[in-house]
């Protein structure tokens, strides 16, 4: 790298000169890239909004179905609720214990 450097031509002032044009072009790549990150942000800003506001403030269509869901989760949960009561075992069931052969 540094044979390369030889070659080129440097000022007495000690800092080579860049044409204005290579400045003006990354310029130009600056404020492109930039431009673009911050559309892109926006852009993901925007969509997440989108979201989260469909999430809180649902139209009244979707909300309506969530509520009859919920009221289907609700009647499931008191049927399971009282299928949990134990139950007498009918007389052809066995004892949840019965493969441990103990007799009583």
């Amino acid at each position: 790298m540094q044979a390369l450097l030889a070659f080129l031509p440097r000022p007495e002032g000690g800092t080579a000169k860049v044409p204005r044009e290579w400045v003006e072009a990354s310029d130009w790549f600056v404020i492109f890239t930039l431009g673009t990150l911050l559309f892109l942000l926006g852009a993901f800003a925007m969509w997440a909004w989108l979201i989260w506001r469909r999430t809180t403030r649902p139209e009244p269509h979707i909300q309506l179905l969530m509520e009859l869901e919920d009221e289907e989760h609700a009647g499931e949960a008191r049927t399971s609720a009282s299928a949990e009561e134990p139950e007498t075992p009918a007389p052809w069931e066995q004892s949840p214990d019965w493969w441990k052969k103990v007799d009583p």
